[in-house]
């Protein structure tokens, strides 16, 4: 009885101690670059088909389970092929390399200058002392299988180019790169004004007197050029002085600066006032600038102007200045100016013969209707200098007045005086002068009547 208790209660605890030994079992699982060996963080590990957890700092991930199965481990990191195996139950520890998946990387190669595609040229990437070449094809393409999360070195050389080096960083996904090759003969001429220092476009530039081409928006030219050699390079543009200069162009220079200064083209500047008669002693400014003055033919001479625009004004006292601006290019040209004439204060005061102020008198000048005067017999207007005036002043009962004046320029200020006469009273005059004729008309009938009784007692008398 004893013995058989005891073998019950020795199998229990064997049982017991399998039950809570399957329960401990931890997994510790790394995951490395297999290239490398470097350990790969944020790698996802699916345990038994589900998403577990993404690899620590350390490319770790520690796993826990009953340990009665075995375990379904997968691995899975961007730019790498998938890990995937069966795990023992009792394994502890598990070490994953990952493989980097096989990727591409295509060079294409265009000449910098003409935008064309560069065929045969020899392009060599190296990366983890692995050199590969290849040249490029009629589209200036070369591909190379390469491995992802990798950094390659890309030199590339072609006949009559500068050689050119580049490093690409392969991340997870194919890659495609692009480069311009330099001429080796490639050189630069610059042309810049001297003034101004800012690039001069369209200047034609001739390399040993033949034409090149011209400069673009950047004042630069872009030629082919042997060097070590004396070349003579001429640059030319409308408005500026033709420049030229010999030199030898070594393998050391890539740019060939010029700075051209602008030809004195010259202007003429033709003042007259409003009836065209010229106007001697206007002054011209030039940007503000007094510059010069008209002579007795309204003309002055700037023979030293360069092309551009200038903001030219003319002054004269008695005128209004003129002020426009004007584009100085290629030939002098004449640029004529009008200049208005300035206004005076005109007051016309009007009066009878007895020299009493007469208000609201209509005051019409040169045939416009200027205004009327006031309870003081005044009216005030602007008239222009040097100019013939037809005043007329006009009112209901009065004679319309008309006087000619011409205000001379150096008069502030000016005035004219007008006397009106009164109109006859043509309705009394007719009315006296009817009054008159009744009169005559009573009168003679009344002597006529008169004679007539007188005669008849003589008669009387006489019987």
């Amino acid at each position: 009885m004893y013995n058989r208790n005891s073998r019950f209660l020795f199998a229990l605890f064997c049982i017991v101690l399998l039950c809570s030994s399957a329960q401990a079992t931890d997994l510790q699982i790394t995951v490395r670059d297999s290239l490398d060996n470097s350990t790969l963080p944020h790698a996802t590990v699916f345990v038994n088909g589900g998403n577990y957890a993404k690899t620590n700092t350390n490319g770790q991930v520690f796993l826990s389970h009953s340990g009665v199965n075995d375990q379904n481990i997968q691995v899975s990191l961007s730019g790498y092929e998938d890990w995937q195996q069966a795990v023992a139950k009792n394994t502890t520890t598990l070490l994953v390399n990952l493989t980097r998946k096989t990727l591409v990387l295509k060079v294409n190669l265009y000449d910098s200058d003409t935008l064309g595609p560069v065929s045969g040229a020899l392009v060599n990437i190296t990366a983890e002392n692995v050199t590969q070449g290849k040249q490029t094809d009629a589209s200036g393409s070369a591909s190379f299988a390469v491995v992802a999360n990798n950094l390659y070195s890309v030199n590339i050389e072609a006949t009559n180019y500068q050689p050119r080096s580049a490093l690409v960083d392969i991340a997870a996904e194919n890659k495609e790169v692009q480069y311009w090759l330099l001429s080796g003969n490639r050189f630069s001429v610059m042309v810049k004004d001297k003034k101004t220092k800012l690039p001069v476009t369209d200047a034609e530039v001739r390399i040993d007197s033949t034409l090149a081409g011209k400069t673009d928006a950047r004042g630069v030219l872009i030629v082919p050029l042997t060097r070590g050699k004396v070349h003579l390079f001429e640059i030319q543009k409308p408005g500026y002085q033709t420049t030229s200069e010999s030199r030898t162009i070594t393998d050391a220079e890539a740019i060939y600066s010029a700075e051209i200064s602008k030809a004195a083209i010259g202007a003429f500047i033709y003042v007259f006032d409003e009836k065209k008669i010229p106007l001697k002693g206007a002054d011209i400014y030039f940007n503000g600038t007094l510059t010069g003055t008209t002579n007795e033919y309204g003309r002055s001479n700037f023979p030293s102007l360069v092309s551009g625009s200038y903001l030219v004004d003319v002054r004269k006292a008695g005128y209004v200045p003129v002020s426009r601006t004007i584009v100085v290019s290629n030939v002098p040209e004449d640029y004529s100016f009008d200049l208005p004439f300035e206004s005076a204060a005109l007051s016309v005061f009007v009066q009878d013969r007895d020299q009493k102020i007469i208000p609201n008198v209509l005051i019409t000048i040169n045939g416009q209707d200027v205004g009327a005067t006031d309870d003081r017999g005044q009216m005030v207007t602007k008239v222009k200098f040097n100019t013939p005036l037809n005043i007329t002043a006009a009112k209901d009962g009065y004679a319309s007045l008309s006087a000619q004046r011409e205000v001379i320029q150096g008069n502030a200020t000016a005035s004219v005086n007008l006397t009106l006469e009164k109109n006859l009273d043509w309705g009394l005059i007719t009315m006296i002068g009817a009054g008159a004729i009744i009169v005559i008309i009573l009168f003679g009938a009344m002597r006529m009547l008169g004679g007539r009784k007188h005669r008849h007692i003589l008669r009387r008398d006489e019987i």
